[in-house]
C-alpha cells in the first residue's frame, strides 16, 4: 500500500491523516500542540511523529509505504524554519520526502475548488495566505494584529467594563456575561479579576460575544463587524497585491471564529471582500485544514486529480473522523492557526 500523509500541526492540537493514492482515508492520529517555537524542535518532532505513527497503525501500514508527507505547521514562518523542523523530523526516522509549510496554507488547499487562491484562517490567532496557480505562494501571520480569539474575547470584556464605568454604551453583553460567571454586578466581576485572580476563558467570552451579537445587541454586533472587516482586509490586501480585483479568485474562510460562531462574521467578511473583488468566489470552508495537507501530500505523489480529491472528501465524510474539526463540535475547539 502506497500512502500520502497530511499533518496539521497547531498551537492547540496536531492531526495526521493517511490516505492511499486513490483518495481513500486509511488512518488518523491526534495529539497536542506541535509549535516548535513553544516546545523546541525535538519535542515538536516527537509530537508529530506520535500522531503520524497513530495514523499508520490505523492504516495497517509501515513508514516505508509512505511516498510523501505534507505538513502545515504553526511556527514555520521564515525560510530557515522549514529546514530546521525537517532536520528534527529526519532525526525521528522520517526519510520519505517531506513538504513543510505554515499551517495557514492548508485553509486554501482544503477550501478552494482548485487548491489555489486565497485563504483566511481565524482561530486562536489569524493568518492569511495565497497560493497562485503556478505554485507561487505567500502568507502573513506574525504581523497580523487583530481578528483572532484572543482579541475578540478581550474586546467583549472591555465592552462590559466600559459600559459599567460610562466610557461605553450599555450592552446586553453585561447581563449575559454576569449570568454565565455568576456575578451580581460588573463591579464584582472586575474586583474578582483584579483581586482574586478570577479568570474568564476566551472560549466563554467568545461564546457570550457571538451569542449576544446574534440577538442584535448593537455593541456586540459592532465588535463582530469590526473583526469581520479586519479579516476581510487580510484577503483584499492580497487581492490588490496580486492584481486580482477583476479575477474570479477563490477566497476561503476557515477556523473556529468562522465555523463555530454563527453566520454574522462570515457575512461581514463576504460583503467586504466582494466590495473590492466583485467576481471573487468567497466560500466558507467546510473542510478542516488537515485535508489541505492530505491534498498537498497527494500532489507530492503526483495524484492530485479531481477524482482523487472527490474521493478524499467522500471517504472523510463516510469515516466521520473529522466531524469535530468541521464545525460540528463546541465553539471553543480550535481549528489549527
Amino acid at each position: 500500500m502506497n500512502l500520502a500523509l497530511g499533518v496539521d500541526g497547531g498551537n492547540t492540537k496536531t492531526i495526521a491523516v493517511a490516505a492511499d493514492l486513490q483518495g481513500r482515508v486509511r488512518g488518523i492520529g491526534r495529539g497536542g500542540p506541535s509549535n516548535w517555537e513553544a516546545l523546541g524542535q525535538k519535542r515538536a518532532a516527537e509530537v508529530i511523529t506520535d500522531v503520524l505513527t497513530q495514523a499508520l497503525a490505523m492504516a495497517g501500514a509501515r513508514r516505508e509505504e509512505v511516498l510523501h508527507a505534507h505538513m502545515g505547521l504553526a511556527g514555520v514562518d521564515w525560510p530557515d524554519d522549514g529546514p530546521r523542523m525537517g532536520g528534527a523530523l529526519q532525526a525521528e526516522g522520517w526519510q520519505c520526502p517531506l513538504t513543510l509549510e505554515n499551517d495557514g496554507f492548508l485553509t486554501l488547499r482544503a477550501g478552494t475548488p482548485e487548491g489555489h487562491g486565497i485563504g483566511v484562517t481565524a482561530g486562536t490567532g489569524i493568518c492569511a495566505a495565497i497560493v497562485r496557480p503556478d505554485g507561487e505562494k505567500y502568507f502573513y501571520g506574525g504581523f497580523t494584529d487583530l481578528g483572532g480569539g484572543y482579541d475578540s474575547a478581550g474586546y467583549a470584556l472591555h465592552a462590559v467594563v466600559r459600559a459599567e464605568d460610562g466610557r461605553g454604551r450599555p450592552t446586553a453583553l453585561t447581563e449575559a456575561l454576569l449570568k454565565v460567571t455568576g456575578h451580581a454586578s460588573a463591579r464584582d466581576l472586575v474586583y474578582d479579576v483584579h483581586r482574586r485572580r478570577y479568570q474568564i476563558s476566551n472560549t466563554l467570552l467568545n461564546r457570550v460575544l457571538f451569542a449576544t451579537a446574534a440577538k442584535g445587541d448593537p455593541v456586540a454586533v459592532d465588535i463582530v463587524t469590526r473583526f469581520g472587516c479586519e479579516l476581510a482586509l487580510c484577503a483584499t490586501n492580497l487581492v490588490r497585491r496580486y492584481a486580482l480585483v477583476e479575477q474570479d479568485v477563490a477566497v476561503a474562510a476557515a477556523g473556529s471564529r468562522f465555523t463555530k460562531t454563527g453566520p454574522l462574521l462570515f457575512a461581514v467578511f463576504q460583503r467586504e471582500v466582494l466590495s473590492v473583488a466583485p467576481r471573487a468566489r468567497v466560500v466558507l470552508s467546510d473542510h478542516p485544514p488537515v485535508m489541505g495537507a492530505v491534498r498537498g501530500a497527494l500532489a507530492g505523489c503526483g495524484a492530485d486529480r479531481a477524482d482523487v480529491w472527490e474521493e478524499v472528501k467522500r471517504s472523510v465524510t463516510e469515516a466521520g473522523w473529522l466531524r469535530e474539526d468541521m464545525g460540528q463540535a463546541d465553539e471553543g475547539e480550535r481549528d489549527g492557526t
